[in-house]
Parts: C-alpha cells; structure tokens; sequence
C-alpha cells in the first residue's frame, strides 16, 4: 500500500514539474517576448493632451481653449473641429502595439520616415511637458497599418493606422468650417430674405431678390404660394453652410454682392455678407457668427442659391 502511494506522488510531482516547465516555456518564449516588447501606448490619456502640433508639407498648431480647440495661426487663432480632434485623440490612444520593421534610420527613408512627406507630431499636456513625439510616414503593405517612429529613437515600427487619415489630412480639415456657430434648425426658420446678384459656377448670372415667409403649414412670398419641400431643402442647405478655408485677418473685404437673412422664431436672425468671386472661384463671405472672414467654394453656393421662380408651387394646368 504505502509502494502505491509512493508512485502516487511521484506521478503528481512529476505531472507538477511538467505542468510548470510548460508555463515557463510559454512565459520565455521568442513569441511571447516580443509581444511584451510590442506592448506600448502613445499616449496614456487623451483628455490630458491640450496641445497638438503636426510638422510636415503644412504647419498645424492646435490648442485646447476651455471646451474646445483652436488653430494657432501666424494672424490670430481660428475655430478648430474639437469633434475630430476628439477623434484623432482617441485613434492615437487606441495604438496599444509597436511591431518592430527597423532597427536603424537607414531603412526610414523607404518607409517615409525621412524627406519632405514625413509628419512630425507633438502632444502636450496642460504643463507644456510634451507627452509624445513621433513621426509618421508611409502607409504599410499590410492592411491597416502605417510606419511611425518616436522622435528620441532611430528604430522604426508598424502601427495601426486609424490615427493616419487625421495627421495626413490638409490643414483646412482640423477647422471648425461651419457658417454658423450654432446652426438653426429648419423649421426655426420663419422668414428668408435673399437679395444681390449671383454668378453661377456655370457662369450664369442670377437675380435674387425676395422675401419667403412661413405661413402655416407652408411658405409664401408676396402672397404667391411656394413649394414648400423646395424652401426647406433651402433652408436647411444654408443652415449646414461650410466654407473650405478662412481667409487672412489682413486681407481687405470687398462690397456684398449677395446678401442672405435667416430670421428665427425667438426674434434673432443669422446674416450672411457673401463678396464677388474670386479668380480662384471661391466668394469671401462674413457670417453674423463669425470673427473672420471665410472662403465659400463655388460649387456649394450654385447648389443652394435659387431664383424665386425655381421656388414656386407649381400649378395645375
């Protein structure tokens, strides 16, 4: 009896030894080295970030003013997108793996790491203590991925690149772009008043000059019915109004040539100064809600703006 205990517990303890030395191997193996290795965050909080600055082809410099974001400029600040830079944030801490491709500078020009393309970008906290620094280049060969190298080092790696569309995105597209500061709803809207002369992207020259008012259920202008779904689509195109740029605090603004007035049920009204096309074909135009001067594409404008006629009910023959 006491022999098969014996064997017992030898058997156990050589099943504990093995059972261990299997733990041990998976603990210390080449793979699970380098998955600790990879194991790395860009950034530890994103709502700690108050600064971003991205080097490149073009210059960004963001910075967090209470709730929201602006874009430092060389003439005075601009309203930044928070809602996106919010989401490049996120993109940024969402990187949890470096995978290593490089070991030296050597191979960064292949990967875009070095040359005129390469984006620098810097993220500090409210202390001014910079909390990452890292370069961007190429796009992977392997789906979802980007090359990305920290400043301070000379290997380089494969991350995803969720935060890449962001980094690579022109200037413009970190800018709060919206006409209005605080959009109307449409059917707040109780009266639009359209007046001046409009050249189309066509390079036809439109008349605009008219009152539309709410009326009931519907829209009237001088007593003439109006296609009540057409206003409303008008409305709310004006309503989500976005220039693509703004133009230079120095720069000089020109006479309107078309002038726009949204008036609201609480008795406030959004007004909209648009100036002559420009040789570039965008019109200068000043919004009652905005500091400066912004550039409205050509494109957006021809679509939006509509001659009275083109409002109007159609009857029954």
């Amino acid at each position: 009896m006491s022999d098969y205990r014996k064997r017992v517990r030898l058997l156990l303890a050589i099943d504990a030894f093995l059972a261990a030395a299997i733990l041990l191997g998976l603990l210390f193996s080449p793979s699970s080295s380098d998955a600790r290795a990879t194991s790395f965050d860009l950034i530890e909080s994103p709502d700690a970030i108050t600064a971003i600055g991205i080097e490149g082809p073009e210059t960004v410099q963001l910075a967090r003013a209470g709730n929201s974001w602006i874009m430092n400029v060389p003439d005075g600040t601009l309203p930044a997108d928070s809602a996106r830079i919010d989401s490049f944030l996120k993109a940024v801490d969402s990187v949890a793996h470096l995978e290593p491709v490089a070991r030296d500078k050597a191979s960064w020009p292949v990967l875009g790491l070095e040359g005129q393309e390469v984006r620098r970008v810097t993220l500090k906290d409210a202390k001014g203590t910079v909390k990452r620094d890292f370069l961007l280049g190429n796009y992977a060969k392997s789906p979802g991925a980007a090359y990305v190298a920290l400043a301070d080092g000379s290997e380089a790696y494969s991350v995803a690149s969720g935060m890449a569309s962001y980094i690579l995105g022109k200037r413009s597209s970190w800018l709060d772009l919206r006409a209005w500061t605080a959009p109307p709803a449409a059917e707040s809207v109780q009266q639009l008043i359209v007046n001046g002369v409009f050249e189309s992207a066509g390079g036809s020259v439109l008349n605009l000059a008219y009152t539309a008012s709410r009326s009931g259920s519907g829209w009237v202008s001088d007593g003439i019915a109006l296609d009540g779904a057409r206003v409303e689509a008008l409305v709310r195109a004006l309503a989500a109004l976005r220039g693509d740029d703004y133009a230079p605090g120095a720069e000089q603004a020109g006479p309107p040539v078309i002038t726009v007035e949204l008036k609201l049920g609480n008795g406030r009204s959004l007004n909209l100064a648009i100036e002559a096309k420009r040789e570039d074909g965008r019109y200068p135009a000043q919004s009652s809600q905005r500091d400066r001067r912004m550039y409205l594409p050509s494109w957006s404008l021809t679509e939006i703006l509509k001659p009275l006629d083109q409002l109007k009910a159609a009857t029954g023959s």
